[in-house]
């Protein structure tokens, strides 16, 4: 077995890969041991997976939806109190979203908090505003989305990965994703498809949606049979679009 990212023989990995990180509520999409390689697997959650997870832009929507990281712990989000100027953080109370809860930063001075929430009638929390990823960073992340996606829909049809380990028209992105080399900029289009917290039913159950994602196709030429082959991945609503065989869409 050889590894969908570095092509070196994956046979003694024993690590499974999240097509979409455990950290955006995925349980199910998961690509079994030696797909992607023990050593590409921890290199893409901390150099490509850890810069998005960690951006306030998906912070916020994880918070909003009560997502709990691998810890089970809902990451709170920091602001200030701007009358006793302390950092304070806001907490989800629990896993079922009905509340949140204001405290001060562990570090900050909480007695400086308290009393100014004892002595004051009106008070201000600020809270940043967040701003979605650079390009690249977003990039890498859904390229590497897209690659697993990819893979997965062999296996689902009785296939070997291996067939795309071999495609070299997607070498390029498997070194962008991978290395981080290669274009400096690789195109993304982006929509908001629906809102974050939309309720969808369907005929039977009332559910959101934290995430979805597609492979498509695109023809070029189809007197040859020419093709490219896009992802599309939706988290909270928002549609990320980037073509697995170029930079260009």
């Amino acid at each position: 077995m050889r590894c969908l990212f570095c092509k070196a023989d994956s046979s003694g990995s024993k690590s499974r890969e999240h097509i979409v990180p455990e950290s955006f509520g995925n349980s199910d999409h998961v690509l079994g041991p030696g797909i992607v390689c023990d050593g590409c697997n921890n290199y893409i959650a901390r150099e490509v997976e850890k810069p998005i997870l960690d951006s306030l832009y998906f912070r916020e929507r994880r918070f909003s939806a009560t997502i709990p990281n691998k810890r089970g712990r809902v990451i709170p989000l920091e602001g200030l109190h701007l009358q006793s100027r302390t950092r304070v953080q806001n907490h989800a109370d629990d896993l079922t979203g009905e509340g949140v809860s204001i405290g001060a930063h562990p570090d900050a001075d909480e007695a400086r908090f308290i009393k100014s929430l004892l002595g004051d009638w009106s008070h201000t929390l600020i809270f940043p505003m967040a701003v979605a990823p650079e390009n690249r960073a977003l990039a890498r992340f859904v390229g590497k989305v897209g690659l697993e996606a990819l893979a997965h829909r062999l296996i689902q049809a009785n296939l070997s990965h291996e067939e795309l380990v071999d495609k070299s028209e997607l070498d390029a992105l498997r070194s962008f994703v991978r290395r981080g080399s290669g274009p400096r900029h690789w195109t993304i289009a982006r929509r908001q498809l629906y809102l974050p917290d939309k309720v969808f039913f369907d005929g039977k159950d009332h559910y959101q949606m934290l995430h979805e994602f597609e492979i498509f196709f695109r023809p070029v030429d189809e007197v040859n049979q020419l093709y490219e082959c896009y992802v599309s991945l939706v988290l909270f609503g928002e549609e990320f679009v980037l073509n697995l065989g170029r930079p260009e869409l």
